[in-house]
């Protein structure tokens, strides 16, 4: 089965399609080439090292750095799947004939996407339940619960990319002005399930994160004029700074990637084709910066870095003591 149409072939798409950038732009591929390239280098190493680094450590028995192991793993098959992928789309500048390749590529590459996003909610709605409902915390914390949350957030977004993946509802097609496999623009069913997916999938669970934290900030300022209560309660201070963390997970998660659904719900027809790729550019940056936020905002994550890089591990990984597991201890 062919994949890809050969470079030699290129030509006849420069002349039959109108307004094909990318026909007298060859730097301009190179650079997009590289950064794929770079962002896939780093997001994979930086996106691994914290999975390999919490399964190596004692992070493995806290509930949040299980969830940011999940995290991470979908931020890994991103850069380590899709973003080579794109690269070399970018260097051979071939058209994809395939559309079985192209769906799947393309149901994988939202997906990921959509998983990153489930997995952000449920790690804000546990820091959610770790300030304001500190008793259903507990009882959420165990080991079911917990597996059970985590396979949600990888089955959820299916529902979103499977019916245009199978071409049961809307359909994902190669784009060639922005060289991607993305939606497919034809007819009102079409547009639809991209409505959808960007209102159900995204904006809905962006808005359940905001309030999961504003709450958590409604809580943190009511709570700090409460004379000495937070000064001497250091579990719930280091609660606080995890949470603050994971906000700025999301908020870099959010900058990254709402440019790009913006763009894609506005100009369905591709008709600026350079604002399609700087956001997706700006997304691919967005999955590499987690391992970033962890090693500067949290002294426990350094910490389990350093030791795994340095090959001082605990012997026994798989070893997990009781269901319920304390609060990470952050800077």
């Amino acid at each position: 089965m062919q994949i890809f149409r050969m470079r030699s072939n290129n030509s006849s798409l420069c002349e039959s399609v109108d307004a094909l950038w990318w026909c007298d732009q060859e730097n301009s591929l190179i650079v997009l080439m590289v950064i794929a390239i770079t962002l896939c280098a780093i997001g994979s190493f930086g996106n691994l090292i914290t999975i390999l680094a919490i399964i190596f450590s004692n992070l493995r028995n806290n509930v949040n750095c299980i969830l940011i192991g999940s995290l991470s793993m979908g931020g890994f098959l991103y850069c380590s799947v899709i973003l080579p992928l794109q690269a070399v789309i970018y260097y051979e500048v071939q058209d994809i004939t395939s559309e079985l390749f192209c769906r799947s590529m393309a149901g994988m590459r939202y997906s990921l996407v959509g998983t990153i996003l489930m997995n952000l909610s449920v790690i804000a709605f546990y820091r959610y339940l770790n300030i304001v409902h500190i008793n259903l915390y507990h009882r959420l914390s165990t080991t079911r619960c917990l597996a059970t949350a985590i396979a949600l957030s990888w089955i959820f977004p299916l529902f979103f990319t499977l019916p245009p993946t199978l071409s049961l509802w809307g359909s994902f097609s190669f784009n060639k002005k922005v060289l991607a496999c993305t939606f497919f623009d034809n007819g009102a069913a079409n547009h639809s399930n991209r409505y959808v997916t960007v209102t159900a999938g995204f904006i809905v669970p962006c808005f359940f994160i905001t309030f999961c934290y504003a709450r958590i900030g409604c809580v943190a300022y009511g709570s700090s004029k409460r004379v000495g209560q937070w000064s001497t309660n250091a579990t719930q201070t280091k609660a606080l700074r995890l949470s603050a963390m994971m906000l700025c997970i999301f908020a870099i998660f959010f900058v990254g990637t709402f440019p790009y659904f913006t763009v894609n719900v506005y100009d369905r027809r591709f008709e600026q084709p350079i604002h399609h790729l700087w956001t997706t550019v700006l997304g691919w940056l967005s999955y590499c910066l987690n391992p970033v936020v962890y090693t500067v905002m949290d002294r426990n994550f350094r910490t389990a870095y350093r030791r795994f890089l340095m090959g001082d591990c605990e012997r026994s990984p798989l070893n997990r003591h009781g269901s319920f597991v304390p609060p990470l201890t952050p800077v």
